[in-house]
């Protein structure tokens, strides 16, 4: 058993949110697996290539090992006797995760998940890559001969086939709509109101809630926030200034599950700022009622109520997920299909928050600081775009061509037509391809020139700037060229035309968006084409 509380010599980072768990090895029956366990973990603490939160899933996905291990047996830390046998056992293993009817959970009747499966079969992997490039150390250490046989092939045990492929896909339920949060804003205060009138009398839970919906931030961000969170953001002279609604302060918060990120500080709000400001005089009242002097703040802005005396363990996150629990089943609030909503599905709200910033027009690179995220990809796992949003802007515009015609094609058919809702690979810098799905380009970057090719005022900077440069390039080749032949380029040069074809192009489109930009009848209607002539009206057929 490890217990941090207990033994010091467990790694663990300053601020964690599973700082008071245990890691318990009794379910490893095996002793060669529950001892090489041991050393395995313990050095990917030490090394820090892992932290505390991550021990309790690796050693949940040995137990589902060691679970194989008691139906079928082995032959110690080999499994096998022989090399040749090794793929049938672990094909076997494979195949008792997948068939497996889980017996307790949300998933209750049903089979484990794939990404579950998935990260049991990695992390096993994982252990015995790693053992096999330690096997001399681990005789010695273990005191067990047989981990020096491991052979190559048990450095990799399982096929790409054998592991699920991973799948992001979020619950469609993931973004809450303004009429769910409203409600649930509404009823919070259920948890701040005495038990005498129905309440949960738990302040903290109210006010880490309202953080919650108005920042996006993760459970453990808000529970474990310093006492002192905030930061000045504006000189006094600017503060008279600012708007009502303007940010006044930077928010900062614990980063407990990205390392190496942008700093944990977001721009917030006076509301925030309230709020933050009535929990800290909650938590003086709360410690003052201790005995604690007067102006000892303790390390956190939520505290534990219980065993706490000196304040310096933070409000549990099973605690808070129990009052959600309950709020959830008080409020009964339903979505607009009649879904009933888990106040107690708290990421739901960063979900929420990542998607209206997106939609408001927020760009991505703002969004993912304030996500605190590293890449766009992990950004863009959270915030799912209204299809509304994005047809809405696809549409706002004409679309017209290099040649300055309005397409036959309808916007609304066009967008549905590119599978903007659904793809991105028809997206070009200046426009859209209106090339079907299953169709390759084979033109290089002649969009210009290529009838497929449709537009609309929207990008009206980027044609513009292009005629720009277009037109530059042409002047200095020009020089170039005369400072070599002594003489220009003739309009058959075939870069020449090129260009000339180009810059053509761009300038009907520029004249044709300005005349077009605007609907007098408010009608939505298309461009297409892209610097190719007009096409005869199709003939009525005739009998």
């Amino acid at each position: 058993m490890w217990n941090p509380s207990l033994d010091r010599r467990v790694p663990q980072r300053e601020h964690e949110p599973w700082g008071r768990s245990v890691a318990n090895f009794s379910q490893l029956t095996t002793d060669w697996l529950r001892e090489a366990a041991k050393w395995w973990l313990s050095v990917q603490l030490s090394t820090e290539r892992y932290v505390w939160s991550s021990v309790k899933s690796r050693l949940d996905h040995l137990k589902w090992f060691q679970w194989y291990i008691d139906q079928v047996g082995c032959s110690g830390p080999q499994l096998v006797g022989s090399s040749d046998q090794l793929r049938t056992w672990l094909r076997g293993f494979v195949d008792s995760l997948n068939s497996h009817i889980t017996m307790t959970g949300p998933n209750k009747g049903g089979r484990l998940s794939k990404n579950g499966r998935r990260s049991t079969l990695v992390t096993i992997e994982a252990f015995y890559r790693w053992m096999y490039d330690n096997r001399a150390e681990a005789v010695t250490v273990l005191g067990d001969r047989r981990w020096g046989m491991l052979g190559l092939h048990h450095s990799v045990l399982f096929r790409l086939e054998d592991k699920p492929r991973l799948t992001n896909q979020l619950p469609d339920d993931m973004v809450l709509e303004d009429e769910v949060i409203s409600a649930i804003a509404a009823g919070s205060g259920v948890l701040a109101a005495p038990k005498s009138e129905g309440g949960l009398d738990d302040r903290q839970a109210f006010h880490a809630l309202l953080l919650l919906i108005r920042t996006g931030r993760r459970m453990n961000e808000v529970l474990m926030m310093d006492f002192e969170p905030l930061l000045p953001l504006l000189t006094t002279s600017e503060q008279k200034d600012k708007e009502p609604d303007s940010f006044v302060a930077r928010l900062v918060y614990q980063q407990t599950k990205i390392t190496g990120g942008a700093p944990p500080t977001i721009p917030v709000d006076q509301e925030i700022v309230d709020i933050i400001r009535l929990q800290q005089r909650w938590t003086r009242e709360f410690l003052a009622a201790q005995g604690l002097p007067e102006g000892a703040d303790p390390p956190y802005l939520f505290l534990q109520t219980k065993n706490n005396r000196l304040g310096k363990r933070p409000y549990a996150s099973a605690t808070f997920h129990s009052r959600l629990s309950v709020l959830t089943e008080k409020l009964a609030i339903t979505d607009n299909i009649g879904r009933p909503v888990k106040v107690s599905k708290t990421h739901s709200f960063r979900h929420t928050r990542a998607t209206d910033l997106i939609n408001a027009g927020v760009p991505i690179h703002v969004v993912m600081r304030y996500l605190g995220h590293i890449t766009p990809t992990m950004t863009m796992h959270y915030a799912k775009t209204l299809a509304v949003t994005a047809e809405r802007a696809f549409l706002r515009y004409k679309k017209v061509t290099a040649d300055g015609r309005t397409a036959e094609v309808n916007p609304s058919d066009l967008y549905d037509l590119l599978h903007l809702d659904q793809r991105a690979d028809r997206v070009l810098p200046n426009g859209w391809c209106m090339l079907p799905p299953r169709q390759v380009c084979s033109k290089g970057n002649a969009c210009l020139t290529c009838d497929k090719f449709v537009t609309d005022a929207s990008h009206r900077d980027e044609l513009q700037h292009q005629l720009v440069q277009t037109e530059g390039l042409v002047s200095c080749r020009q020089a170039q060229f005369i400072a070599r032949h002594g003489e220009p380029m003739g309009e058959d040069n075939i870069w020449l035309a090129g260009r000339i074809a180009e810059t053509r192009a761009l300038t009907k489109v520029l004249v044709a968006l300005d005349q077009v930009s605007v609907h007098e009848d408010g009608s939505l209607r298309a461009v297409r084409g892209a610097g190719t002539t007009d096409r005869p009206e199709p003939q009525e057929p005739t009998a």
